[in-house]
């Protein structure tokens, strides 16, 4: 059974009209701030399911060379915000965290990824990310001029200087934490055939929201910075639930979208059904 968030815990951050932008957000320190880490009573499901993972697909998912300083300074900062006090080594803290997590170096060229633990990437291969910098590691991204205009900010705002926040929100077709392109269990296609056997002919109902929720910690005295990425997976519907509006909300994000960001995100052959399902629940 994949493991999921409960539907009132996620976050919902769709709006319109949909762009592919930084959207970053300062953590400040102050008591009702956003937390770096999110732990919750799913850290054991997590840690077991990014065990499979790793027996899976191994070097896919978990790249490069980790230093104990780092290592030591990313516990530490774990410890100080949730309690739980892991060890510093990267297994430890790749089976402790749900967050999954990438250090870049700074180096006289730039930022570049020389560690990745991703056990639960969004169709896309780790392994293949490391040694990249933000620019390289944007370039596939659709519509992703916002993003390559303020690399440089970002990366300096993000890695040097604050802790900062964004979300990304997706549609896919399974529920399961991992959609590496190779080991990914539902693809749209599987979701249409469902719908298709189902009681209710519904698509939507096939249909998971998942959330990156992304965070930084800069380490400017190791020259170094700490990509966490934080994903959750719901059912659709029971996201939608949670408040009235969202179906709406959803449609007019989605229907904003270009068609390249539909293509990226592989959706060319299922948006207009979702929309008119969308319309349907008011």
């Amino acid at each position: 059974m994949p493991t999921l968030t409960p539907a009132h815990e996620m976050p919902w951050t769709v709006s319109s009209p949909f762009r592919m932008q930084p959207g970053l957000k300062r953590l400040r320190a102050a008591p009702d701030a956003p937390p770096l880490f999110v732990r919750d009573a799913l850290a054991g499901a997590y840690a077991a399911d990014k065990a499979a993972v790793l027996r899976a697909l191994g070097p896919d998912v978990l790249a490069g060379e980790l230093e104990p300083a780092v290592s030591q300074a990313i516990a530490h900062a774990y410890a100080a915000q949730t309690g739980v006090r892991l060890g510093a080594t990267p297994e430890a803290l790749v089976h402790g965290m749900q967050e999954d997590f990438v250090v870049l170096h700074d180096e006289p060229a730039g930022m570049r990824t020389r560690f990745l633990a991703v056990c639960f990437p969004s169709n896309w291969n780790p392994a293949e990310k490391l040694g990249l910098d933000f620019a390289a590691i944007h370039a596939p991204v659709a519509d992703n001029s916002l993003l390559q205009a303020g690399a440089h900010g970002i990366v300096d705002m993000a890695f040097r200087q604050a802790s900062m926040l964004r979300h990304v929100w997706l549609l896919t077709p399974g529920a399961e934490l991992s959609q590496h392109p190779e080991t990914r269990l539902i693809r749209w296609e599987d979701a249409l055939r469902q719908a298709g056997q189902a009681s209710s002919g519904r698509l939507i109902d096939q249909v998971s929201f998942r959330v990156e929720r992304q965070t930084t910690l800069p380490l400017p005295t190791l020259k170094r910075g700490v990509f966490f990425i934080r994903v959750m997976v719901c059912k659709l519907v029971d996201v939608l639930a949670v408040q009235p509006g969202r179906a709406a909300e959803l449609r007019e994000a989605l229907h904003s979208m270009t068609d390249a960001v539909v293509h990226y995100r592989g959706m060319h052959a299922v948006r207009e059904r979702l929309l008119r399902e969308l319309a349907a629940l008011g």
